[in-house]
């Protein structure tokens, strides 16, 4: 059975997804409230998905959205590989290693995290059980270098 996304929400987000435009998938440890020592800017639209501990989990919602949306790639943080091997070895099975770039966790992940259209937050407590999905269509690929060099004019 093809999978498709329930939420009327998060499926009009991914359904006007546009090339180039980022959705961060964050696990339920992610600092997003104004207190966090790296809150999230106001203007990103955030979704709490959590339930409970570990429901749903990322690998659930990285799998729906890849298989209904129009995603070329993934970032991720510099240690997701070191401490989440389980969603990190998922990843590159789902996307393939060409499609997936790592960034220093702090502080280019949070200011990429900062310019995406949306944050959806995982009942997952995996370690580093998150990453931002990147909006394309059947083209070439989105060069990474645009995307890590707009971090430098990020403040």
């Amino acid at each position: 059975m093809k999978k498709r996304i329930l939420n009327k929400r998060v499926a009009a987000i991914v359904a006007n997804m546009r090339y180039g435009e980022m959705l961060f998938i964050a696990d339920a440890g992610s600092g997003t409230s104004i207190k966090a020592l790296y809150h999230l800017d106001p203007t990103v639209e955030y979704l709490d998905f959590g339930v409970t501990v570990g429901s749903p989990n990322f690998q659930d919602i990285v799998s729906t959205l890849i298989e209904v949306g129009d995603f070329e790639g993934a970032i991720i943080t510099d240690l997701m590989h070191d401490v989440n091997e389980k969603d990190f070895s998922f990843l590159y099975n789902l996307l393939g290693k060409e499609n997936i770039t790592q960034v220093p966790y702090i502080p280019d992940y949070y200011q990429l995290r900062d310019r995406c259209k949306a944050v959806v937050q995982t009942g997952d407590y995996g370690m580093h059980a998150q990453a931002i999905l990147i909006a394309g269509y059947s083209t070439d690929n989105i060069p990474m270098e645009w995307l890590k060099n707009g971090i430098k004019g990020i403040k």
